[in-house]
């Protein structure tokens, strides 16, 4: 039977979609991703077909949705394209249902969309008014004294082994259960203010969040277990940061600090030691997902609660027999995945799929900001220039390398090579849309604003921060101009 024929018909669009696809000899299989000690080989890869040229991947960074302007793809890219579109935005359900598409929710979750937390392909708010966490907030649980152990634990919410889970509650608090199954827990905040005050007098009070759960079903957490906050990222230029290559990445890497600067970014390396092919992490808060397709399935696995490929059990822990019991989808023409692998990888084109935010001109106080974001050392760690495979030349501030943040910054949570200090120097481009938005800034989200991130920067970035403060109000004001320009 041909595959476009499987298609149920709750499924408009796609059969016609996949017709094309399979039809024009683009896509030969679906193969599915399997993991050889600990190393992830990639899903078969669809080919973008009709890729636009170089001077269209970027869009004003001050347009009204500079995350969300689609790239001009035709053919089978745009039909790849569209049915990623559709398993991105329309809500799915939990089973049983009267759809077989999108009747993979849960049995844990926190959203039943992607765009829940990317709102047009940016990030999403993560404190109500009352500065309690919405769901695009959460709450991540490691072991970190027990990383180390990490590839002797099997655990089914790290089959990476990138670190160790909650043996109850697993990898991710999940503030949503289907039907008869218990949210695991209330997600909670206390929020402290930290007053800040400048060389020249002026103040500001800074916010600092300390995590914590209630209402927890299966009991408490593990003592060995910490609680760690992450945000959602914006979906900024990823099909072009998938482009460059690892060798123009390392490039910058300096682990050992050879030049005596202070700046020590070093390369994720993932899986296991020794292996014969080391895997360069560049997406994630802490550059532990190596391509899109493994950085979506994650999502899709700890926030909606969809088995993939990557993670193709449900996310049960054994201490919770409501989930374990719970009703799964019905086997289809495409296996029992509740996201099976081509529509995994046509959501990683739909994200992959659009243009990146940049600048149209700065205005003559920006260009003095830029400047001094040169001068003061900001540059070292967001790298301004990175250039494609193919030569496209684009900016999006960031290394893509780890440095160490500083103990403030530090979140307990160590993620293959990652230590608990280190995180992946977050990439500005799309800044001043994040800001219009509303949207707070940091992994965690602590910061309201771009001035605040930069106070609460330690560790590799404390020259820098310390030459922020030291500069007059004027150049202070200046060096944000500019980033609110990104």
């Amino acid at each position: 039977m041909p595959i476009w024929e499987r298609f149920l018909p709750d499924d408009k669009g796609v059969a016609q979609a996949m017709k094309r696809l399979v039809s024009g000899g683009w896509v030969k299989s679906f193969a599915p991703a399997v993991v050889r000690g600990g190393v992830v080989c990639a899903l078969t890869a669809l080919p973008v077909l009709g890729a636009p040229p170089p001077q269209t991947h970027f869009t004003p960074a001050n347009g009204a949705y500079p995350f969300a302007d689609p790239l001009p793809l035709s053919g089978a890219a745009y039909d790849e394209w569209m049915l990623g579109k559709s398993f991105f935005s329309i809500p799915w359900v939990e089973a049983p249902s009267a759809t077989t598409a999108r009747d993979g929710l849960g049995p844990h979750f926190n959203a039943n969309t992607c765009n829940s937390c990317h709102v047009d392909n940016g990030s999403a708010p993560t404190l109500n008014a009352s500065r309690e966490p919405l769901r695009a907030l959460v709450f991540k649980l490691t072991q970190p004294a027990r990383h180390g152990e990490r590839w002797q634990v099997d655990n089914v919410e790290t089959p990476l082994h990138d670190s160790v889970a909650d043996p109850v509650y697993g990898v991710q608090i999940a503030i949503n259960g289907n039907g008869k199954v218990r949210p695991e827990a209330r997600t909670r905040l206390r929020v402290e203010p930290v007053p800040f005050t400048y060389p020249d007098g002026r103040k500001r009070v800074l916010t600092a969040f300390h995590p914590y759960l209630d209402r927890l079903s299966y009991g408490g957490l593990d003592p060995g277990t910490t609680i760690s906050l992450h945000q959602p990222p914006a979906l900024a230029g990823l099909g072009l940061v998938a482009r460059v290559a690892d060798a123009a990445i390392i490039a910058w890497a300096d682990p050992h600090d050879g030049d005596h600067d202070g700046i020590s970014g070093r390369p994720n390396w993932l899986g296991r030691p020794g292996a014969a092919k080391r895997i360069l992490g560049r997406y994630n808060w802490k550059a532990s997902a190596a391509t899109l397709v493994a950085q979506t399935a994650n999502a899709a696995a700890y926030d909606l609660g969809l088995s993939n490929p990557f993670h193709p059990q449900e996310l049960c822990q054994p201490a919770q027999t409501d989930c374990l019991a719970a009703p799964r989808g019905r086997e289809t023409g495409h296996g029992s995945l509740d996201l099976p692998g081509f529509r995994l990888n046509a959501i990683a084109a739909y994200v992959a799929g659009h243009k990146a935010p940049q600048p149209v001109s700065l205005d003559n106080q920006a260009q003095a900001g830029k400047r001094l974001f040169h001068k003061i050392g900001c540059a070292d760690c967001h790298r301004e220039t990175l250039t494609t495979r193919d030569g496209i030349v684009f900016h999006p501030y960031s290394d893509y390398l780890l440095h160490d943040m500083g103990e403030k910054l530090g979140d307990g949570r160590p993620e293959f090579l990652a230590g608990e200090r280190e995180f992946r120097s977050a990439p500005l481009w799309g800044l001043g849309a994040r800001l219009r938005a509303g949207e707070r800034f940091l992994h965690d989200a602590r910061a309201a604003d771009p001035e605040e991130a930069i106070l609460w920067h330690g560790g590799e970035a404390r020259r820098a921060r310390e030459a922020f403060i030291h500069l007059g109000h004027a150049a202070r004001a200046a060096l944000l101009h500019f980033l609110e320009h990104l």
